[in-house]
């Protein structure tokens, strides 16, 4: 498995040491902030080995840190639990 970022269509390869969520979330929290400039909110999903989060800019841009071997699988099957309402969400302070 490995970690990708999901920004402009493309999934981009990054080195994240991360043994929890919550190490995870700091850590692409640096990425999305590189990317967006600032972030608002994050939403975590999380099923079997995989982890998709999300990072907001306001209620438009975002950008995405990926832990998958196939991250446009994982990438769908985040969408479909956002329709299904099962993505957790939190405001960053």
């Amino acid at each position: 498995m490995n970690w990708f970022i999901y920004k402009d269509d493309l999934f981009i390869p990054v080195d994240i040491r991360a043994l929890t969520i919550d190490d995870a979330v700091k850590a692409g929290l640096i990425i999305a902030r590189e990317v967006l400039g600032e972030v608002d909110k994050y939403c975590v999903y999380e099923v079997g080995d995989e982890v998709v989060i999300e990072y907001w800019r306001d209620k438009e841009l975002s950008t995405k840190l990926i832990y998958a071997d196939d991250p446009a699988m994982a990438l769908m099957r985040y969408y479909n639990a956002e329709k299904a309402g099962l993505i957790e969400c939190s405001s960053v302070f």
